[in-house]
């Protein structure tokens, strides 16, 4: 049988257990009790009393230290079990490639390329402030950035956190080579390769695109519950943000054994990211070229602070251009924009940082003639035929109330007021003169809210505006002051408290343009990895009848009359016919006034594009704004 070390039996002398009482032991082979033991010992007695007192201590501190590690192990033993196994594992998040913007043609707008990215984890960093420092200070002499600065973009998370944080990306090939080397031996910091994102169309493209940047504390709040870290980069504007959850895909991850200075190791599970959607507009590239180039040239004779441009398919909604001047570079803040930068942007007067196109409101102008035209004719105020006589303009006691040419268009109809932005005949329609009843202001307000002033259209780009609507409940609430018939006329032409955004007037001249049905703008056509393998959005209908086909007709031709021989003559020449509106909008005394313009061609049955144009303090809309849409209309059917 073979020998079991860990047995003995009680021949064997080296076993001495003579300490516990009432135990048989051996002396000198012999084996004797406990009580003959007595017998033969003076100092029985007092020895059993140590030997009950030891034994009593014993149990008392080994029930202690068993209670101790009961309550280490089973009560705690979970939340301790996870701190080591966070020390010793760690989970690394794999962002999925964000997916493209593409434009109409499918050509690429808004992508990704490579890059590498400073991530530091608080928590892994060195115990002492020396090699924390000594850590910072490579890293700011191979990128020219004082160290100091690299610890601030992280100040404020708590040393403890283990969540990764992005401190700096855009950092060259080479010095990501050699940050990467020295990194090995780094607690706590690595060189981590990244995707950053770009645009092919810079400023042109800005207001429509957005950019990205890191999450921020105040994206938190609607991104929290979906799981975003802080390295991870997020649409901050335009179309970036609007479509967010489809550009960015489904994160995965990697979990990872790291030593104690936070150094990856074996990697144990990885679950891959799923790449973002592609996501293809209705904007044309190159026509969002020509109205930028057109707009900014437009701008710049007139010395005009800004203005905008929007293009708008008037049988579906679809955005086929919109553009805002001034801009600002969308690659420099998915970049990361230097503070100075940003803070030069918000100083500036004009704004550069405002989509005018969807959030600038002003004064309509004569533009607003459109709507009141058709609510006159819908509401039997005037037909196609009435006539006004126009002699310079309107007195109301010892108000005046002027046309825009001194002496007045003489005897006018619908058709020609329109062509020839005659402000009598207007006020007329809308206050009511001579046999002339007049709209009024209840009738101008629901009519407006029927092509969509007043309310946002919906378009899908962040930070709309609804742009307003004055009432008389609103006038005595706010200003104190009842409503006065000066107020009504002033609204029949543009003028007054009234607010519109250049959206709002290319959307209800589509409305014209189409016969009658208001829709709501949109940018994006689709979304999917494939064009062909994507469904595009179906339009939406905001009302499907504005006014009835006769009396919009009788609209039209008013329009196509500016062209022929009205305030809009210059476009008469162009490859397809097209009509259309011009509006000078004042806005201060001290200032000039805005020009408008908005039309749609070809004139017809079958209208393919209406353009919308502002130009802040352009003076007079057939002076800037109307050689603006005559580049794009002669771009649009003829050059392309």
């Amino acid at each position: 049988m073979a020998h079991n070390p860990f047995a003995a039996t009680a021949k064997d002398s080296a076993i001495r257990d003579s300490r516990l009482p009432a135990f048989p032991f051996e002396v000198d082979g012999d084996i004797m009790a406990a009580d003959s033991y007595r017998k033969r010992s003076g100092t029985a007695g007092s020895f059993g009393k140590s030997i009950r007192f030891s034994a009593l201590a014993a149990v008392l501190f080994f029930g202690g230290l068993f209670s101790r590690l009961y309550y280490l192990q089973m009560v705690r033993g979970e939340e301790y079990y996870g701190a080591a196994e966070g020390n010793r594992i760690r989970s690394t998040e794999l962002l999925p490639p964000r997916g493209v913007i593409m434009d109409s043609k499918a050509r690429r707008l808004g992508y990704n390329i490579p890059d590498f990215a400073l991530i530091v984890t608080p928590a892994d960093l060195p115990a002492t402030q020396e090699e924390e420092d000594a850590i910072f200070e490579s890293i700011g002499q191979t990128l020219g950035i004082d160290a100091f600065d690299l610890v601030e973009r992280f100040a404020s998370v708590p040393r403890t956190s283990r969540t990764a944080v992005e401190i700096m990306r855009g950092i060259p090939q080479e010095d990501a080579v050699v940050l990467t080397r020295s990194s090995s031996g780094w607690s706590g910091v690595s060189i981590t390769p990244i995707q950053q994102r770009t645009y092919a169309i810079d400023e042109p493209f800005s207001h429509v695109l957005g950019y990205t940047g890191n999450v921020s504390p105040d994206d938190y709040a609607y991104v929290s519950e979906e799981g975003y870290s802080l390295v991870e980069h997020v649409g901050k504007a335009g179309v970036e943000k609007a479509y967010q959850t489809e550009l960015r895909g489904v994160p995965g991850f990697k979990l990872v054994e790291v030593d104690s200075r936070g150094q990856a190791g074996r990697e144990l599970e990885t679950k891959g990211a799923v790449s973002g959607s592609n996501v293809y507009l209705h904007i044309d590239a190159a026509l969002q070229q020509i109205a930028w180039d057109a707009l900014s040239e437009s701008i710049a004779e007139s010395q005009s602070p800004g203005g905008s441009v929007v293009a708008l398919d008037p049988e579906s909604g679809a955005v086929r251009a919109l553009v805002s001047y001034p801009s600002f570079s969308s690659k420099e803040f998915a970049g990361g924009i230097a503070p100075d930068a940003y803070q030069e942007l918000l100083a500036d007067p004009r704004t550069p940082l405002l989509n005018r196109a969807v959030s600038g409101e002003y004064p309509s102008g004569s533009t607003i003639k459109l709507v009141i035209g058709t609510a006159g004719l819908e509401e039997g105020v005037v037909s196609r035929y009435t006539t006004v006589r126009s002699s310079g303009g309107i007195r109301i006691n010892e108000y005046w109330y002027p046309d825009w040419r001194y002496g007045g268009h003489g005897t006018t109809d619908m058709v020609h007021a329109l062509a020839d932005s005659v402000n009598t005949y207007f006020y007329a329609v809308g206050g009511g003169y001579g046999d002339i009843e007049g709209l009024g202001v209840e009738r101008i307000v629901a009519y407006g809210a029927r092509f969509g002033l007043g309310f946002a259209t919906g378009i899908d780009l962040p930070s709309e505006r609804s742009g307003f609507l004055p009432s008389k409940e609103w006038k005595e609430a706010v200003k104190g002051e009842r409503w006065y018939l000066g107020d009504t006329y002033h609204l029949a032409i543009g003028q007054g408290d009234i607010l519109v955004t250049p959206l709002q007037v290319a959307n209800f001249t589509a409305a014209i343009a189409n016969g009658g049905t208001l829709y709501a703008p949109r940018i994006v056509d689709r979304i999917g990895q494939e064009y062909a393998e994507s469904e595009p959005f179906s339009p939406v209908i905001l009302n499907s009848r504005v006014a009835a086909r006769e009396n919009i007709r009788i609209i039209q031709e008013g329009l196509r009359e500016a062209v022929t021989a009205g305030t809009a003559r210059s476009l008469s020449g162009l490859p397809a016919p097209v009509a259309g509106k011009t509006g000078t909008a004042q806005f201060q005394s001290d200032k000039k006034p805005h020009a408008w313009f908005t039309g749609y061609g070809p004139y017809g049955e079958d209208p393919e594009l209406v353009v919308t144009v502002l130009v802040e303090e352009g003076e007079g809309g057939d002076l800037a704004a109307t050689p603006v849409a005559k580049k794009i209309f002669e771009w649009y059917f003829g050059e392309r």
